[in-house]
């Protein structure tokens, strides 16, 4: 691993060089009447894919030749079968990338089975901004605090093994005492809400908090639920009353396993291409991201859809696996224990 990522850095290194006159030149040749398709590893009507169509209508300007832009969702596998896809299936020209799933980003350290990509030989584009999760329950729940949920079971929805909303409830349950018992089986946050509605569930164990100030934002309105957790590396603005969970962590040792998971959690919702492009083209198209991510048109859009954008630009995600994939290997062995399911 520790090979890939210094191939990749020197990757990288070239790919946010500026690009000479003639590789310019290649890039709107070859873009010029093309269709670039964005995979989401998430179903239609998630975040992931909010935020992919919103880039999707205005990043073709930005991008020599200007290519249309599409989204294509392909959920399945806890985020995993869209990734495998772009790594392996998918066209390695630069007319298909992926808004893949965060947890993909960890998956292949702390949980590999059916991951079929290398992360380090991916080409980071950006994320259109860094997440904090919650743990939402349902009014009618009894639990009225995160203490309560330490002393009686609360039923939560999950979308997959690899997911945010299975993965993190298990790691609460290991680092902090919750007894959070999963239901799993919905396609997505959307089901595991009406599921709560219908009261199969009583919440979701992590959901991001960028998805309740927009597209969930009726469920605070009419006081519907209630935010028990968050789950960051700092404190959201908009949460200061709800407790941070690394300052429940019950020990060092757990304090460490809830930081891996938590700054994945930094990456947001990241935007990649697949291994094998040309550099001209991994350099065109992570420019065209952080020009998209600058564009007045996309943040007053963006604005009005009350999506917040705080990007990050490729090499800070290269940066943040790089740091991640470094993490001591007794702690990786911890942090993949405490996802496994309870017996």
């Amino acid at each position: 691993m520790r090979a890939s990522w210094l191939l990749f850095a020197g990757m990288c290194l070239v790919a946010t060089a500026e690009v000479a006159p003639s590789q310019a030149q290649d890039v709107e040749g070859f873009y010029r009447g093309k269709q670039i398709a964005i995979l989401v590893g998430s179903a239609a009507g998630s975040g992931y894919d909010l935020y992919a169509r919103l880039l999707a209508r205005h990043m073709g300007r930005h991008l020599a030749g200007n290519p249309t832009v599409i989204v294509q969702d392909m959920p399945g596998g806890g985020g995993l079968t869209a990734v495998n896809h772009l790594y392996n299936v998918a066209a390695k020209d630069g007319t298909v990338i992926g808004a893949v799933q965060r947890g993909a980003t960890i998956a292949p350290l702390i949980q590999p089975e059916g991951v079929k990509y290398d992360v380090a030989k991916l080409a980071w584009l950006g994320s259109t901004n860094s997440e904090t999760g919650v743990l939402a329950v349902w009014h009618t729940a009894p639990q009225q605090t995160i203490q309560d949920v330490m002393k009686t079971e609360l039923l939560i929805g999950g979308s997959g093994p690899a997911t945010d909303s299975e993965t993190f409830p298990r790691v609460y349950n290991k680092t902090i005492g919750t007894r959070l018992r999963i239901i799993s089986g919905y396609e997505s946050t959307a089901p595991i809400l009406l599921a709560m509605e219908r009261g199969e569930v009583q919440g979701i164990g992590n959901s991001s908090w960028s998805n309740w100030t927009t597209s969930y934002a009726h469920y605070l309105e009419e006081k519907q639920v209630r935010i028990l957790l968050q789950a960051g590396l700092q404190k959201h603005p908009d949460l200061s009353g709800v407790p941070m969970a690394l300052d429940l962590a019950r020990g060092p040792a757990e304090r460490q396993i809830l930081e891996l998971y938590l700054a994945s959690n930094t990456i947001g919702r990241p935007f990649v291409a697949p291994p094998g492009l040309p550099e001209a083209r991994v350099a065109a198209l992570r420019a065209a991201f952080d020009q998209s991510m600058r564009d007045p048109d996309l943040l007053a859009e963006a604005a009005k859809e009350k999506l917040d954008i705080s990007a990050l630009d490729g090499a800070y995600i290269q940066a943040t696996l790089q740091r991640l994939f470094a993490t001591p290997p007794d702690v990786v062995e911890a942090a993949r224990k405490a996802i496994l399911p309870d017996k």
